[in-house]
């Protein structure tokens, strides 16, 4: 069990989603969660929703909690932090997903020495299927780490990294959503455009994805390997193959990845 409070400061999407795996989690008591959140109007649709105890003040928060997620938009954070400084103690512990704001940058808004874990989870958190970057600084303890990691578990895959991979990973996990849909997107018209209802474009197309994922994790192959399995000489699958590459297909998504990483690090800065 992890007896210390938790604090979410900002409960929007993300923060419920985190707040939805920690009442998910059976090694956290609902009595040590405490939530703040400025909008009163999303305070007490979560309030009212969850149960769970608004605090009147974000400093509140903090000198009750020794976890504290920090949850608000990029934007708000430095004013927060700022805000929070003079309640933070050593025991603390700052857990931040917001993105772009670097460790340094957190401690630099603090303005003392302060246990950092900075998290870059995706989207896909929502359903309990994420990917989540974690870095931190050297003052966090490995029993504390350990806490932080069985928080999180519910959320989806952990995967720890140092901070110069977090901006690649925002673009890799935080943008590859987008950019798979994308795909899932053009694969259901082309369905429609060979004469197949978009309902059942969709049902194809989305089993095609789940299937081969399926096959993937169960069968530990490497995609590579189970594309040549489907691929047969002079077939269907190698002639699409062929015009895919012709048009630079895996380099058009490696440069996409490329540019998300550069605009991350740009925002960062």
């Amino acid at each position: 069990m992890i007896s210390n409070k938790i604090g979410i400061i900002g409960i929007g999407n993300m923060g419920e989603a985190i707040l939805k795996s920690i009442l998910n989690n059976d090694s956290i008591e609902q009595h040590n969660i405490l939530l703040s959140e400025t909008k009163k109007d999303r305070a007490d649709f979560i309030e009212k929703t969850y149960n769970i105890r608004i605090a009147e003040h974000p400093n509140e928060l903090v000198k009750l909690s020794k976890y504290i997620v920090v949850a608000v938009k990029p934007q708000d954070s430095k004013t927060l932090l700022n805000v929070i400084s003079q309640s933070i103690t050593d025991e603390n512990i700052i857990i931040s997903i917001v993105a772009g704001i670097t460790i340094s940058n957190i401690a630099e808004a603090i303005g003392k020495s302060v246990k950092i874990i900075r998290l870059m989870p995706n989207i896909c958190v929502k359903v309990g299927e994420g990917i989540i970057g974690l870095t931190y600084n050297n003052l966090v303890e490995n029993n504390e780490l350990e806490d932080v990691q069985r928080i999180l578990a519910p959320l989806g895959k952990i995967i720890e990294t140092g901070e110069e991979m977090m901006n690649a990973i925002t673009a890799m996990g935080g943008s590859g959503p987008a950019f798979f849909l994308l795909f899932l997107e053009a694969m259901i018209d082309a369905g429609v455009k060979m004469g197949i209802p978009r309902e059942k474009s969709s049902l194809i197309s989305f089993q095609v994805v789940r299937g081969t994922l399926r096959m993937l994790e169960e069968e530990r192959l490497h995609p590579t390997v189970l594309k040549e399995m489907i691929v047969s000489p002079g077939g269907t699958t190698i002639s699409g193959l062929a015009h895919l590459e012709e048009k630079a297909f895996k380099g058009n998504i490696i440069k996409a990845v490329e540019k998300a990483t550069k605009r991350a690090k740009e925002l960062s800065l």
